[in-house]
């Protein structure tokens, strides 16, 4: 995956550790977040896979992963819980779309996953930033 940040205006960059926890807190709407990797082995395709949907799922109608870039030129000397992730919705791509039985056709809403999955993790991560720098979220 290459990097691209020239769309980029404003992102949220975060390490795997902080990512990890902040994805096992998400519940919404039956859905789940998980990192859907070994953060070990990703530095060299440049991005970790985020599984968003259906953990159990087995079928593309009830999970979509994304690729979300790593930062990082080189394995953290913390281990791979320190890579570091870029999240903006320029950046972060769907492996392949999500699938949606409507009637009897098949479905693709790209926009709407992409704020399903990214707005609620960019949304739990502000507590987290306002607690790192002493400041009052809400």
């Amino acid at each position: 995956m290459e990097l691209n940040v020239d769309d980029v205006d404003i992102a949220v960059v975060v390490n795997v550790e902080i990512l990890r926890q902040v994805l096992k807190k998400l519940s919404g709407n039956k859905k789940k977040w998980w990192i859907a990797c070994e953060p070990a082995y990703v530095l060299e395709a440049g991005f970790l896979a985020i599984g968003y949907g259906d953990p159990g799922c087995v079928d593309r109608f009830n999970t979509v992963y994304y690729k979300v870039p790593i930062l990082n030129q080189d394995r953290p000397l913390g281990g791979p819980d320190r890579l570091v992730v870029l999240l903006d919705s320029s950046v972060v791509v769907a492996e392949q779309p999500g699938l949606y039985w409507e009637g009897d056709r098949v479905l693709q809403d790209e926009v709407t996953d992409m704020e399903d999955f990214l707005i609620p993790i960019l949304r739990a991560l502000v507590p987290v930033l306002a607690e790192y720098t002493g400041a009052r979220s809400g």
